[in-house]
């Protein structure tokens, strides 16, 4: 309870107006300005004129009802009227004698309830800023967002210094305890984005008027965030016997952080004992579609796990499961089985698939079985009749050697033949070697490169299929050079009515390309394909097919993010404020655009492998462009080919395994070097001891003009397991959120002992 407001007696009678009505202006002002001085409940504040347009809140003949009823609704005068009670924040009518309110309340004689043409007028001890109006959850069901809008506190209340925002779990999936989660906003605020979140969760969230003399109204919601995709990753299932057409395996009972698990997806992955191709989950479906997209991987069955803690399956029996064919293993190939686990809640799907490696057969240690030591389980009713075959067979071939004995010493010798008329004998017609390894080559060698080339190049739209007479090339003009082919400076012509050339990058494929980089080149052609244009990602013009010839044509812009960064950098000797010509507000924008056109890339199912600022493309504009496909060009200001390993993630030095968490790694740097303005990350390290020091802890160190928040998000996007890495919507949704606090990030002031990193073009080159 606040200490009381010191009492204000009314005006004595007087015959003068004058002093009246300088009362009544007093304490109309008192009542404007209470929250100065702390109120008392149930306190009397006075008599005043009846207000015939307030608003009625209850009738009542008591009192406390009267004044707790306008305290719970945040007021802070309670207005009685006989037995008509109002609440209100500022009083409208002018203050009279005590003597007009002379009735008293019904069932609570002691209190006055003012008069026929009088209110008394009481204070609710209310001092706190009343509850936001009308809260809402705005927009749509996202992972790990919910946003909210509501509608100002009636303002002739108390003034409000900030909105407090609680969000409280009240049920997930989530294996670990969920805190609640708080927020707090300008006080002119009517909506809030809440991020970081749990995915599959519902939230009690909470708005609370916090004024000076603490916490007021609270007004909640109900809301919840959609499922995300299933969180840890499922285990590989454990093999425990394979047949000739069948494999055995038991499902281990996966746990899902982000949401239900519904069903379990079994897939089944034709490999080649030297090289695995990653499975396109775009690609992936049923057995019939696998055919029909020429992939060799299909779902073989989706099943339910009841409370058991594992399940066993037989993938191949030939039966279907939830519309998804389980057909016969073919023999004597090798073979990859996978576990997805399907959530789905309010019609949202969301699956992820265990990561299977040629070790699923290798250690047992990991529950797998080697399948090369398998052996077929033996039928004991072929085995009895293989013994009585060969049996049979020994005393038929005992017999025959018996006879052929007796048959030689008994017959007589005029009947051999001469040697004159022996003859050589001899096989008529060609010898054929036929090599039966075991392997099965996979669909792409069965049909081959050419044909597999062939029908994704049909399947463009018309459009996209340019005749070589609107294509130009310069052929002195190499712009780059990769395992697929050479990169040329061109123009197109995209139609008869254009006045004038666009340019473009031409990749001219190679036709000597190794087998593997065969299915590689089919497999990224194909993803680009299927991409449809976005205003971050650089655009595919189509292609040029000669008899000799096939070309890839792409926009070609008007230099690289590395050369700008570079040419921004103002040298020392020259008298400037800042050592950029470029803002630190643009900076972050090109970021900002880059997580846009990195996160499509990945929504489809794309990797870059090479982001780095070499090949983040812009123009005078700043609009920025990344590449979805083909090498990094040659360095603009050397024309040197680039060594792009030094971007990469160490899981990719070491093993060469891509994915989009490399790419957040490789943009984690990208971040660093546009902060520095080209410089080179890892300065003081070769290219050959890059992976020992990244393992060793060596993280490029943050410049004194870079501050520690943007710097954190750095060493997250370097996390050596890949899997704590945030992903590319989680860095675009952090930099828009601070872009209107870029002093808190980057500062290019030029100020006492600031030095820019080096630029290093021989570390940045690739060696000959």
């Amino acid at each position: 309870m606040s200490s009381a407001r010191p009492a204000i007696n009314p005006p004595s009678v007087v015959h003068f107006h004058r002093w009246q009505s300088l009362s009544v202006c007093v304490l109309t002002l008192l009542s404007i300005c209470g929250g100065l001085a702390g109120a008392e409940k149930r306190a009397y504040f006075g008599c005043y004129e009846r207000d015939r347009f307030a608003r009625l809140a209850l009738t009542t003949e008591l009192l406390d009802e009267c004044v707790d009823s306008c305290a719970n609704s945040f007021h802070r005068y309670a207005e009685l009227s006989g037995s008509r009670c109002s609440c209100t924040n500022t009083i409208q009518t002018r203050i009279v004698e005590d003597r007009e309110c002379d009735l008293k309340c019904g069932k609570q004689p002691d209190a006055n309830c003012g008069g026929v043409n009088a209110q008394a007028v009481y204070e609710t001890g209310i001092d706190v800023a009343g509850p936001v109006r009308n809260i809402r959850i705005e927009g749509e069901q996202k992972e790990d967002t919910i946003a909210i809008r509501w509608d100002l506190p009636a303002d002739d209340g108390v003034m409000v210094e900030e909105f407090e925002i609680v969000a409280e779990a009240t049920r997930t999936y989530a294996s670990f305890r969920i805190y609640p989660v708080r927020w707090s906003v300008h006080n002119t605020s009517t909506g809030f984005e809440l991020s970081n979140l749990q995915p599959g969760t519902d939230y009690n969230i909470t708005v609370v008027s916090a004024s000076a003399r603490g916490a007021g109204g609270r007004a909640s919601i109900a809301g919840s965030t959609e499922i995300g995709h299933p969180d840890p990753e499922p285990e590989e299932p454990i093999i425990l016997r394979r047949f000739e057409s069948t494999i055995q395996i038991q499902i281990p009972r996966a746990v899902n952080d982000n949401g239900p698990v519904n069903y379990y997806r079994v897939v089944v992955h034709y490999v080649n004992s030297e090289l695995i191709q990653q499975i396109d989950e775009s690609q992936l479906g049923t057995f019939q579609q696998s055919k029909e997209n020429k992939v060799p991987y299909y779902i073989a069955a989706e099943l339910e796990m009841k409370d058991d803690e594992s399940l066993q399956f037989t993938v191949g029996d030939g039966r279907e499961y939830r519309s998804y064919f389980n057909p016969p293993i073919t023999a004597r190939t090798h073979v990859h089985i996978s576990i997805g686990v399907v959530s789905i809640l309010n019609h949202v799907v969301k699956v992820r698939y265990a990561t299977t490696t040629h070790e699923q057969h290798q250690y047992p240690d990991h529950h797998h079985v080697n399948l090369k030591t398998v052996e077929i389980e033996r039928n004991e009713t072929l085995i009895a009749i293989l013994t009585t075959a060969c049996i049979l067979f020994g005393v038929v071939l005992t017999g025959a050697i018996i006879l052929y004995v007796y048959l030689h010493f008994k017959t007589p010798a005029a009947n051999t033949r001469p040697f004159g008329d022996h003859h050589e004998l001899t096989l008529q017609g060609p010898i054929l070697e036929v090599e039966n390894n075991g392997y099965m080559p996979d669909i792409y060698e069965q049909r081959g490169f050419e044909a597999e080339l062939r029908d994704i190049i049909e399947g463009l739209e018309p459009a996209k299929n340019h005749a070589r007479k609107y294509l130009s090339l310069d052929i002195n003009r190499v712009l780059g050079s990769g395992k697929y082919g050479d990169v040329l400076l061109g123009a197109l012509q995209l139609s008869q009515e254009q006045d004038g050339d666009m340019p473009a990058q031409v990749h001219v494929i190679t036709d000597d390309m190794e087998s593997v980089d065969q299915i590689a080149f089919l497999n990224e052609f194909r993803r680009l394909t299927a991409l449809e244009g976005h205003a971050n990602v650089i655009l595919f013009y189509g292609v040029c097919v000669t008899p000799d010839w096939c070309y890839l044509l792409f926009e070609q812009m008007q230099t690289t993010l590395k050369q700008t960064l570079l040419n921004a950098r103002v040298p020392a000797s020259t008298n400037s404020v800042k050592f950029s010509t470029i803002s630190e507000e643009i900076v972050v924008n090109i970021l900002c655009l880059v997580c846009d056109g990195m996160q499509f890339l990945a929504d489809n199912n794309v990797v870059s492998k090479k982001l780095c600022a070499r090949t983040v493309y812009v123009n005078t504009k700043f609009e920025v462009k990344v590449s979805a496909f083909g090498p990094p060009l040659n360095a603009e200001d050397t024309g040197s080919p680039i060594a792009i390993g030094r971007w990469h993630a160490p899981e990719v030095i070491k093993f060469q395994n891509h994915s989009t968490k490399s790419d957040v790694w490789s943009f984690g740097l990208l971040i660093w070097e546009c902060c520095c303005l080209g410089a080179t990350p890892y300065g003081t390290t070769t290219t050959d001891n890059l992976f020992a020091a990244i393992r060793a802890g060596h993280k490029p160190e943050r410049p004194s003009f870079m501050y520690e928040d943007l710097y954190q998000l750095c060493l997250n996007c370097w996390d050596l397991d890949a899997s704590d890495r945030p992903s590319f919507d989680d860095l675009r949704r952090y930099l828009r959120q601070t872009l209107p606090m870029l002093r808190y990030l980057l500062s290019f002031e030029r100020k006492q002992n600031v030095q820019l990193p080096p630029y290093l073009p021989h570390l940045e080159a690739a060696s000959e």
